[in-house]
Formats: structure tokens, C-alpha cells, sequence
């Protein structure tokens, strides 16, 4: 019964990432000089990761990052690779952050959320691409770090909990 919890969930996962990125695709954003909206998917990722690692593996974020990448016009796999590796860093943090409180977890992930922006816009630099404005990015990542708190909230409303002291996941390991 857990294994098909897992599949479950990793299906929701895709399906919210799906649907995250169907209302990205449609063209009633801000516009130009507008106010850049929040990475929801990142949002998502980091609340699942740090509450059921088991329910997002790699290969689910690569094949969610990199559709993103692609279909968001994106540097093909840079924001993939910076967001997976934020992903790692959380995934192994689990343990510690069990115990912290939720503002904690959403001061971790802000400061991931930071590093994650700093970093594409460095790379894109230090690759002589054409970053974005460094204020539109600054937005972005703020709106990205508003809406962390109510995308955990959902995800615990749907389901996705912390495990219990003791309990293992469906790998057989404490998260």
C-alpha cells in the first residue's frame, strides 16, 4: 500500500508541476517592466523535499526542471542544474530541519532561494549571456520567497507530511 502511496504522490507532484507551468505559459503576465511572478515550482519542490524526499526523486526534477527549461525559454538546464542542486542540499538537511520550526524552514529555503537567483544570474554573466534586469531578478525572488509559506501549507493540507520520529520512509531509510 505504501509503494502506490509514493507513486501517487510523485503523480500529484507532476501534475501540480504541470499545472504550474500551463498557467506560466499563458499570457496574462505582467508585461513588460511588470512585476515578475513567483517560482511556484521551486516553492513546491523545496516544501516536498524537506517533508517526503521519497515523493520527489531526482529523475522526477530533472524531467520537471528541464521542461520547464524549455518550454519557459529558459537557458536550456541552468536553472535545472542550480534548482537540483538546491534540491540535494535540502534532501540532505532533512534530518535537521525536522526539529526546526516552520519560520526556520522558511528562512533555510529563502537563503536557497537567494543563492539560487545569485547564482543563475552569475552564470549567465560569467557566460556573456544577456541576464535579466538585476531588479526584475530581485522581485522574482522575493515574490518566490512570499509565496514558500503557502505553498508548504498546501502541501500539508494534501498530504505531504513530515515523517514521524522513528517511522521510515518507503526506501526503508529516515528521510
Amino acid at each position: 500500500m505504501e509503494g502506490r502511496s509514493v507513486w501517487f504522490y510523485r503523480l500529484v507532484f507532476a501534475g501540480l508541476a504541470a499545472l504550474i507551468l500551463f498557467f506560466a505559459l499563458l499570457p496574462f503576465g505582467a508585461g513588460e517592466g511588470g512585476v515578475p511572478g513567483p517560482e511556484l515550482t521551486f516553492c513546491l519542490l523545496a516544501a516536498w523535499v524537506l517533508r517526503r524526499p521519497d515523493y520527489v526523486p531526482v529523475w522526477l526534477l530533472v524531467i520537471v526542471l528541464i521542461i520547464d527549461d524549455a518550454l519557459l525559454m529558459r537557458p536550456l538546464g541552468l536553472w535545472a542544474l542550480i534548482v537540483l542542486l538546491v534540491s540535494e542540499y535540502l534532501r540532505r538537511r532533512v534530518d535537521h530541519t525536522e526539529a526546526l520550526p516552520f519560520w526556520s524552514e522558511v528562512g533555510l529555503v529563502s537563503g536557497c532561494i537567494v543563492v539560487a537567483f545569485i547564482a543563475n544570474h552569475a552564470v549567465l554573466l560569467l557566460l556573456l549571456a544577456e541576464p535579466p534586469p538585476i531588479t526584475g531578478q530581485a522581485l522574482h525572488a522575493l515574490a518566490t520567497i512570499v509565496f514558500y509559506p503557502p505553498t508548504a501549507i498546501f502541501s500539508q493540507l494534501i498530504g505531504v507530511r513530515r515523517l514521524a520520529p522513528g517511522e521510515l520512509d518507503t526506501l526503508g531509510t529516515r528521510a
